[in-house]
């Protein structure tokens, strides 16, 4: 079909892009973003010269930042399928897009470069986590983009990988049996004043993210890198916390220029 014809190139141009990147930030350090409440315009503005990943609907903050990400990354057909996210994901300017492969009907409409990655994200990896150190092979798909986003992270070379916006709860959680919580006054993304996206049928599996953050907290820990945890309060504790301000005091690494 003229789609698998047009993945096959797509293919052939996203690894020749891998090969490109790897390591290419090695010894460096970077940020991943949630979409938390906790993210503030206050301090996005303070990660202008620093490495950014990003992901869904980032640019909901855009009209009131001049930050942008570095890179951004989208893993739920689901979530570009709702009405202007993919409008939404072609306003964004940054170095590259991450998209899967198996979600290329609906991400072939971003526009800019993307990078189509091999996703394995069946639920066994809940009960036997992988990571991917190489991307070209693939990577694994548990339980939140954010972890995508630590993977490509750790393939480009980054050695300290900080996460800002993982607040870790939502309006609605869904526990292990299938029981939907729902968390009284607890907004699941920023800007929301709970009415948008705050239904249970969009009820977030917490307990799978538990697994994804401790697996990789435990890996980055014996594979030479560390993630640590720069949200501002939330309830994200698989990772040391730490400080952004004083983070941010520490001597600035400037991005590789292209």
């Amino acid at each position: 079909s003229r789609l698998a014809v047009l993945l096959t190139g797509k293919r052939k141009y996203s690894q020749k892009y891998l090969n490109s990147i790897k390591g290419k930030y090695k010894g460096q350090r970077c940020f991943v973003l949630g979409n938390g409440p906790s993210l503030t315009v206050n301090d996005l503005n303070k990660l202008k010269n620093e490495v950014t990943f990003a992901s869904n609907r980032i640019y909901n903050i855009f009209s009131e930042t001049d930050w942008r990400p570095t890179y951004f990354g989208i893993l739920d057909e689901a979530v570009a399928e709702r009405d202007g996210v993919i409008d939404g994901i072609n306003s964004i300017q940054c170095k590259k897009k991450f998209a899967l492969e198996e979600g290329y009907y609906i991400f072939r409409k971003i526009k800019g470069d993307t990078c189509f990655l091999h996703g394995w994200y069946q639920r066994k990896y809940l009960d036997n986590p992988k990571f991917s150190e190489d991307l070209r092979k693939g990577v694994y798909c548990i339980a939140t983009v954010t972890y995508m986003l630590i993977e490509i992270a750790r393939y480009m070379g980054f050695e300290e990988i900080y996460l800002l916006g993982l607040d870790n709860k939502y309006a609605y959680s869904r526990l292990k049996d299938g029981t939907i919580v729902k968390n009284e006054g607890v907004a699941s993304y920023f800007g929301d004043n709970n009415i948008v996206m705050l239904e249970p049928s969009i009820a977030v599996d917490t307990w799978e993210l538990d697994i994804a953050y401790e697996y990789a907290d435990n890996y980055s820990r014996k594979n030479g890198f560390r993630i640590f945890n720069a949200t501002r309060g939330g309830f994200l504790e698989k990772f040391e916390r730490v400080d952004l301000d004083e983070v941010l005091r520490q001597n600035t690494m400037l991005p590789n220029e292209d």
